[in-house]
């Protein structure tokens, strides 16, 4: 297992701010979570996820709306869904927004500007 890399705990971070009831749950699960796995499928990414067995449970259905936005390297940016499994985080999938390889990205140490999927009022901006 290892730690996050900066691009998936973004995601994360984004994803939790979408999900106002559950921010501080997942917040927690995030500051616990490894990566147990890591695909490159050469059209995204498949980063599978182990939480704390004590963090609290998502009540969240599966799948969670990720962020989108551009990564350094991939012509059309990128979009990423979150999934849980029985209330805890369980995987990350990046996917390339028309195509396009991402066999010669290094997520390790992307270049990246992510947003969330929904856009915020003005007065929250």
């Amino acid at each position: 297992m290892r730690p996050l890399w900066p691009i998936e705990r973004e995601v994360l971070e984004i994803t939790a701010t979408e999900y106002s009831g559950s921010v501080e749950a997942m917040r927690r699960q995030i500051d616990t979570a490894q990566v147990t796995s890591f695909e490159n499928s050469g059209a995204g990414f498949f980063s599978h996820l182990a939480v704390a067995d004590d963090a609290p449970v998502l009540l969240e259905n599966s799948p969670l709306s990720g962020a989108y936005g551009s990564v350094l390297g991939i012509e059309h940016g990128m979009g990423f869904i979150v999934f849980l499994k029985d209330g805890r985080l369980s995987m990350i999938e990046g996917y390339c927004n028309a195509g396009g390889p991402t066999t010669d990205i290094d997520f390790s140490q992307a270049v990246y500007g992510l947003m969330p999927w929904s856009p915020k009022p003005d007065s929250e901006a």
